[in-house]
C-alpha cells in the first residue's frame, strides 16, 4: 500500500508517492495535457493505494479520473491542513510529501467530496443564481443612471410593466436613453434564461421526496429545495445542526477578552450559495409562520432587522437539519410553544 500526496495546479500536479515507513517510493510532475501519462502512473500503483489532493476549485476531474482507476481519493481541506502542517518553505515537492505524510498518519483533515450527479447539480443551480446576479448588477446599473439623473420615482417594482414603461419614456439624453433600452433588452434575455431553468428544476423535483419534504418549511420553495439539497449532499456528513449551520455560515462570530464573552456578526465562513437561500427563505417564512414572525419581530426590536432575519435564517436551517435526518414534515408551532 502506498501514500500519495498530490500539489495540484492547472497545467500539472506534482507527485509523491511514499510507503508505510515513510520513505518516498518515487515523486514526478504529471502535465495534464498528458492524460494517458497520468492514467499509467496512477495504474502502475497498488490498487489499495491512497491519493491524497488539496481543495483548489478544479480538483473534479482528478477526483473523478482516479475513482474510475479504482483509487481510494481523498480530498484535503486546506485550511485545516495548513493549521497543521504548515511549511515555511513552500514547494510542490514538500506540499506533496506533506499530503503523503499526513495520509500515512492517518491525520489528513478532509473535505467532503460529492457523487458526481450532485456536482453536476450543484454547477447548473449555480449558473442559475449567476444568471441571476447578473440580472441584478443590470438593474442595479439603471437604478445609477436614473439616480445620478437626479429622477425620483416610487416604483415597488421598477422593473414591472409600470415601471419599465416609466423607464421606456423618460426624457433622457443619448447615450443614456440608449443604454437603459439595452439594459432592460438584457434582462429579458436573462430572465427567460432563468425561467427556462426553473420549469425544468419544477419537472424533475415534482416527484423528489427530499424536496416535497422541504417545501414544507415555511419560505421554501421547490427551487430554494432544489438548492438546499445540491449543495447539502449527503445530511448524515453533519453530526448535529450546530455542525451544519456552521457549513452554511450563519452562527455568530465569538471574541474573548478575559472572562468576557461577545457575539458578533455571523462568521460568512460557509457555503455562500445555501447562507444567500436561507437568508431569502426566511423573508418569506416571517410572511408565512406567525410563530417565525412573533420571533423576528422580538430579535428586531432589539438588535434590528439584519440580525433578525439572519436568526431566522438560523432555524430555517436548523429545521431543514431535522426534517432531512428524521425524514419528517414541518411543524408549526404556536407563539407559545
Amino acid at each position: 500500500m502506498y501514500y500519495v500526496g498530490c500539489d495540484q495546479h492547472k497545467k500539472y500536479s506534482f507527485v509523491v508517492c511514499k510507503d508505510q515507513n515513510g520513505s518516498i517510493v518515487n515523486q514526478t510532475k504529471l502535465y495534464h495535457a498528458n492524460r494517458d501519462n497520468m492514467k499509467d502512473y496512477f495504474n502502475a500503483l497498488p490498487k489499495d493505494s491512497v491519493v491524497a489532493l488539496e481543495t483548489c476549485g478544479f480538483d473534479h476531474w482528478l477526483t473523478d479520473m482516479l475513482q474510475e482507476l479504482g483509487l481510494s481519493t481523498k480530498l484535503s481541506h486546506t485550511a485545516k491542513t495548513k493549521a497543521i502542517a504548515e511549511e515555511r518553505i513552500k514547494t510542490d515537492k514538500i506540499s506533496a510529501s506533506v499530503l503523503a505524510d499526513l495520509l500515512r498518519v492517518d491525520m489528513l483533515p478532509q473535505a467532503y467530496i460529492p457523487a458526481k450527479p450532485i456536482r453536476e447539480a450543484r454547477y447548473f443551480m449555480r449558473y442559475r443564481q449567476n444568471l441571476i446576479y447578473v440580472r441584478t448588477s443590470i438593474k442595479n446599473r439603471i437604478h445609477s443612471i436614473i439616480d445620478n439623473a437626479g429622477i425620483q420615482q416610487e416604483f415597488s417594482d421598477l422593473f414591472g410593466t409600470q415601471g419599465r414603461k416609466f423607464l421606456l419614456e423618460l426624457n433622457l439624453k443619448e447615450p443614456y436613453k440608449s443604454i437603459i433600452e439595452n439594459y432592460l433588452s438584457i434582462i429579458d434575455d436573462l430572465t427567460n434564461r432563468i425561467n427556462k431553468v426553473d420549469n425544468q428544476l419544477r419537472r424533475s423535483l415534482r416527484k423528489d421526496k427530499q424536496a416535497q419534504l422541504l417545501k414544507t418549511i415555511p419560505g421554501i420553495g421547490v427551487i430554494t429545495a432544489h438548492i438546499i439539497l445540491a449543495e447539502i449532499g449527503d445530511i448524515n456528513r453533519f453530526n448535529n445542526h450546530h455542525k451544519f449551520a456552521r457549513y452554511v455560515g450563519i452562527v455568530p462570530s465569538l471574541h474573548q477578552s478575559g472572562q468576557i464573552l461577545h457575539s458578533g456578526h455571523i462568521t460568512k465562513q460557509g457555503n455562500k450559495y445555501l447562507r444567500t437561500a436561507f437568508v431569502e427563505s426566511a423573508q418569506t417564512a416571517i410572511r408565512k409562520d406567525p410563530y417565525l414572525a412573533a420571533k423576528f419581530n422580538i430579535i428586531k426590536s432589539k438588535k434590528g432587522y439584519g440580525v433578525a432575519i439572519v436568526a431566522i435564517a438560523h432555524k430555517l436551517a436548523k429545521s431543514t437539519f431535522v426534517i432531512l435526518k428524521r425524514q419528517c414534515e414541518y411543524k408549526y408551532r404556536s407563539n407559545n410553544g
